[in-house]
């Protein structure tokens, strides 16, 4: 997480295109307001946003290169780790990405930590 504001839930102005050739769909719903927006440090070239899927409370609202756009329902602290489940698309994107560290934890040790013996 590197930033978490109150924002607008609508942008204002001439919407654009992306970097990927897409006009950003808006929600044609009525405008929420002001809403918890946060941005985190990875984007499409690390991982398939789409291929997401967040925690309670969070919904993910776009992405770009190197950041996805999510709106939570309470505001975050900035260098709070999110953990989503990824699809296989977002999971091999994931592993061949040089931009993203890999950590290899075997689930057995979290669920059944080894006792030590002195």
């Amino acid at each position: 997480m590197i930033e978490s504001k109150v924002k607008p839930s609508q942008p204002w102005g001439t919407l654009a295109q992306n970097a990927f050739g897409e006009i950003p769909a808006i929600n044609s719903c009525k405008s929420q307001g002001y809403i918890y927006q946060s941005i985190l440090a990875i984007g499409r070239q690390d991982i398939d946003f789409q291929g997401l899927t967040p925690p309670a409370g969070i919904t993910i609202l776009s992405s770009s290169s190197d950041h996805l756009i999510i709106q939570s329902d309470d505001l975050i602290s900035i260098g709070t780790q999110l953990l989503f489940q990824v699809d296989y698309s977002s999971l091999t994107r994931a592993m061949t990405s040089p931009y993203i560290t890999k950590e290899f934890i075997n689930s057995n040790d979290l669920r059944h930590p080894q006792a030590t013996h002195s």
